[in-house]
């Protein structure tokens, strides 16, 4: 994979503006066969593809899949004719955006888990050049016992809706926030995209591959692939076979992914006496667990 500097898009709000009945609100959530969206994060980056999508006949719904279809949540993102996106429709369907809300509107994203959306702001900002309307919607965690939004309510994150671009960053007070670095809509390119090794495409087998760097010091990236949605269990064990650390136990889309081991939060773990012991150079070893395949590699760490 080639590697590049990646430089953030800036987005420059410029004043507030008023709610408009002419826009299409499907427009800020466009979802063309062949759109791709690219963001940089802090640690790297994440792209998405959409590659089909078909008609519910019940309610004229439109299920959108993107570049690994994932075999249990189904579609991706559904999206009916009243302007509402649900996200895994297949499984949490999660009402994750009202593209016509207003300011100051707000729903319920997901009872189970006491989640509330909120148009926060409505504006004009500058998006690859071209001024265009976003919307800023927050998304609340409620306390126990309340039914909307108030003083108590824990805003978890906040997403930025382009009219013509879609989500252009995600948001949660971090540093480094989820930004669109580029996109292809429609057929039309805006900024980069195509750069990075597609990572998605859906691999035929189940691979470990070789931790990089190795010997590493004190971290190293621990790459693998797997072709089908699956519960992910990545651990670190010392040469008596000792375990050091589970790095990964969760859910994963079919397709490449990577994690990092860093020995340095390690410096000391308990062993079987219950004493300390310090992380030192040598041999250890990194294994994959899924649902249906075990693979352990080894690799160096070397101070």
């Amino acid at each position: 994979m080639k590697k590049y500097l990646f430089v953030a898009i800036l987005i420059t709000i410029v004043t507030n503006a008023q709610n408009s009945t002419s826009l299409d609100p499907y427009q800020f959530f466009p979802a063309n066969v062949g759109d791709r969206w690219e963001y940089t994060l802090a640690g790297g980056g994440v792209g998405w593809t959409i590659v089909r999508d078909s008609i519910d006949i019940k309610d004229s719904s439109r299920f959108i899949f993107s570049q690994y279809p994932p075999a249990f949540y189904g579609a991706d993102y559904r999206i009916d004719k009243h302007y509402n996106v649900f996200f895994g429709p297949q499984f949490r369907n999660r009402h994750f955006y009202k593209l016509n809300a207003n300011l100051g509107e707000s729903w319920i994203v997901s009872a189970g888990e006491r989640s509330v959306a909120k148009v926060l702001n409505i504006s004009q900002a500058y998006v690859f050049g071209k001024i265009t309307p976003v919307k800023t919607i927050g998304f609340y965690r409620l306390m126990p016992g309340d039914t909307v939004i108030n003083e108590n309510s824990i805003l978890d994150y906040w997403d930025k809706l382009a009219y013509g671009f879609g989500l252009i960053s995600r948001e949660d007070g971090a540093t480094q926030p989820m930004q669109l670095r580029g996109c292809r809509i429609n057929g039309v390119t805006y900024g980069t995209v195509d750069v990075w090794e597609d990572s998605h495409t859906i691999p035929f087998e189940f691979t470990l591959y070789q931790n990089y760097p190795n010997p590493f010091n004190p971290s190293t990236t621990i790459s693998f692939s797997i072709p089908n949605y699956s519960k992910v269990i990545v651990k670190v064990f010392d040469i008596l076979g000792r375990e050091i650390q589970e790095i990964v136990n969760d859910y994963f889309y079919p397709g490449k992914h990577s994690v990092e081991f860093n020995a340095r939060h390690l410096e000391l773990v308990p062993n079987f006496s219950g004493r300390s012991r310090e992380i030192t150079s040598g041999v250890y070893f990194y294994q994959l667990v899924t649902n249906k395949r075990t693979k352990t590699m080894k690799m160096i760490l070397q101070k």
